[in-house]
Formats: C-alpha cells, structure tokens, sequence
C-alpha cells in the first residue's frame, strides 16, 4: 500500500498532535494512582472514585464537544480543549486529595471535549478506503508519545525526581500539540466529500440499521464495564514490587504493546467487527485473567509484564477499530456527534467499572481482576452477534 494515498499532510498533522498531547498527558495518567496511593496514602478505592468521575462526567462532556463540534468549527473546538488538558500537570502537587483529583479531571475533560473533533476532522480529512490505515497510524503515534512519556517518568524517578516534579514536565509537550493541531485546516478529503454527495439514505436512518447502531453501543458500553484504569495494574505491581519505577513500567508495557497493535493491524484489510470482538474484546478479557491468575499464584513482574501486553494488544485493536466501525453506523453529517456517542457509552461503562474495581480491588485484588474478565468476554459475545448480523465490514 503506498502511504501517498492516505498519508496527508492534514492526517499527519491530526496524528502528530496526538502524539505530542499522549507525550505529556501520559505519564500524568501512569503516576496519579502511584501518587493518590502511596504519597497522599489513600485505599485504591479512592483511585477509583476519581476515575469514575473523571469518565462519568467526562462522558458529557465528551458527546457535549461532539455535538458543539457538528454545529461549530472542529478545529476550534478541538484546539479550544487541547489548551486546557496542561490543568493535570500540576495533579501532583497539590498534599491533599481533593485538589490533586480536581486539576486531573479538569485537563481530563478538557481531552474529552476535543476528542469528537478531532477524530471528526481525521475522517473528514481521509479516504474512507483507507480508515482503518488512517487510525491505526493516529492510535500508534498516539501511543507512542505515551510511551516516550512513562519511559521518560521511569528514568526520572530512578534519577530522584519527586512525582509532582516528574508531572509538571508533562506541559510542555501538551503545548507543542496545540501548536502542531493550529496548524492543520481543516481540509476534506475529495474521496469524502464525493462520499458525501453520494450519500442518501443511510444504513443507520432504516429499522435494521438503528438495530445495529444500538448493538454497537451496548456492547461499547459493556467492554467499558471491564475497561479500567490501567492504574490498578500500576498500584498491584507496586505494592507487589515495592518500586515505584516498576510501576510505572507496567504502563510502558502496555503503550508499547497497544501502540504496535494498532498501527499494525491498522494497515490490514480484516472485517473491522470481526476484528474488534476477536482480538480486541476478547484478548482484553484473556488478558484480565492473566492478570488476575499473575497475581494470585505470586508470579510477579514475569507475570505482569507479559499479561499487561496482552492487555495493550486488545487495547491497541478497540482503540483502531472501535471509531471504523461507529463512522460506518452514523451518518456523514452526524460524523462528530456520532464519535461523541461512542465515547460517552465507553465512559459510561468506565464510571461502572472504576468505582467497582476500586471497591472491589481494595476488598479482593484477584475478584476485581475477575469480574473485568467477565464483562469483557460478555461485550464480545454482543459485537459476536453484531458481526453475524450487519453488512458492514
């Protein structure tokens, strides 16, 4: 495949961004449950809590952009949330616990809100016969900077940096991805805007289509049920290891593992549906398994380790496939909204399951593993059905 076909100076801008945004924001997210757990000594379950905020609320907010982004312009409201995502940079700074979780979920639902526009604008910018292509390059690159990002915490905490330290260096890199996203135009593909004109009737605007744009959902929703914080694989493998390095590695595991699944199966040709339920839903949910057998037999880091990039394999998968297959369920002219849907029902299933693995992970650290495996499979069994049922490929 010649990357001149899909390869834009607006897609590799769009995914640029990404790349210096996850090259800050990323370790902020790595080192926060280390942070709310170990320096500010609070039970996981506290962690947990504020995930669940975080992404309940920022479910809102997200579908909120996605619709203001149909009615503005997407790449001021994209640019508009990308400056205000530095607020998280200073969650380790603050000594108590409600001003660290307040600036996170501040910079937090500031990514949510350019989120929906700025998928919207990689759409609109790509040939819709190389989407797959196009978000497997956004998802890689995205990841990518996360894991320059947690590297980097790695070696700064083994060098002595404090973690609010260590957070605070996050800005800059955020900044750079707003200069990176101003400089984009908002330019349209011609192959999308011949799409466009073509488009009449969809398939989601028909009873069976409606049926299946649903199905979508519950099952986004119910693998979000599963879909924790990757932060209470960070706090096992610290409390396991006693290193906060350690544990910060586990992320880096887990980026390195996402990042290259998403941009290598990106650039296949499989059945997006097929391919999400398969290797993205279920392999996340053997993934949790692994986790949780890892830490009831004391496996250690050589059980953690390997399970976290079986997890980072689904994850890559969900993260490429899931926004293929919701373009192929909404409308055109419904395109930003339709991706703010998908990442309120992802958030909705994260406010479930965050509070319920915090709870459950300070009662039974393998119970919490176990019921992410069980939602997990039950979100692949419905995209399973889905994938037996829709045309869409």
């Amino acid at each position: 495949m010649a990357l001149a076909r899909w390869l834009s100076r607006e897609v590799l801008l769009i995914s640029l961004s990404a790349f210096f945004a996850d090259l800050g924001y990323q370790s902020v997210v790595g080192l926060l449950p280390i942070y709310i757990t170990q320096v500010l000594h609070q039970k996981p379950y506290v962690f947990g809590l504020i995930m669940a905020m975080t992404y309940g609320i920022g479910s809102t907010i997200s579908y909120a952009g996605g619709r203001i982004g149909d009615r503005l312009n997407k790449r001021r409201v994209a640019l508009a949330g990308n400056l205000l995502i530095p607020l998280l940079s200073f969650s380790g700074l603050p000594s108590n616990v409600f001003a660290s979780g307040g600036l996170y979920m501040g910079g937090w639902f500031a990514r949510d809100f350019r989120s929906p526009p700025r998928r919207a604008m990689l759409v609109e910018a790509s040939d819709p016969a190389y989407r797959s292509s196009v978000f497997g390059l956004l998802h890689g690159l995205d990841v990518g900077g996360g894991t320059v990002s947690a590297l980097l915490a790695f070696f700064l905490l083994t060098s002595g940096f404090r973690i609010g330290e260590v957070m605070l260096v996050s800005i800059a890199p955020i900044l750079t991805s707003s200069v990176v996203l101003y400089l984009t135009k908002g330019e349209k593909h011609e192959n999308y805007v011949r799409s466009l004109s073509s488009e009449g009737k969809t398939a989601v605007e028909d009873a069976a289509g409606f049926s299946d744009k649903r199905l979508f959902f519950a099952a986004v929703a119910l693998f979000g049920f599963s879909y924790y914080s990757l932060g209470f694989p960070i706090i096992t493998v610290t409390n396991e290891t006693g290193s906060y390095a350690l544990g910060i590695a586990t992320y880096a595991i887990f980026l390195v593992s996402s990042g290259l699944s998403g941009f290598a199966f990106g650039l296949t040709r499989l059945n997006a549906i097929r391919t999400l339920w398969k290797l993205g839903y279920a392999v996340a949910a053997v993934a949790s398994l692994l986790i949780a057998l890892s830490y009831q037999f004391h496996a250690g880091i050589a059980g953690f380790y390997p399970a976290t990039a079986v997890l980072g394999l689904g994850a890559g998968v969900v993260e490429t496939y899931e926004p293929v297959v919701a373009t192929a369920l909404v409308p055109s002219r419904r395109l930003s909204r339709g991706l703010g849907s998908l990442s309120q029902w992802r958030s909705i299933g994260l406010f479930t399951s965050n509070i319920l693995m915090g709870v459950l992970f300070t009662i039974s650290v393998f119970s919490s593993y176990l019921y992410a495996f069980a939602t997990a499979l039950a979100g692949a069994l419905i995209l399973a059905v889905l994938a037996r049922r829709t045309k869409i490929q």
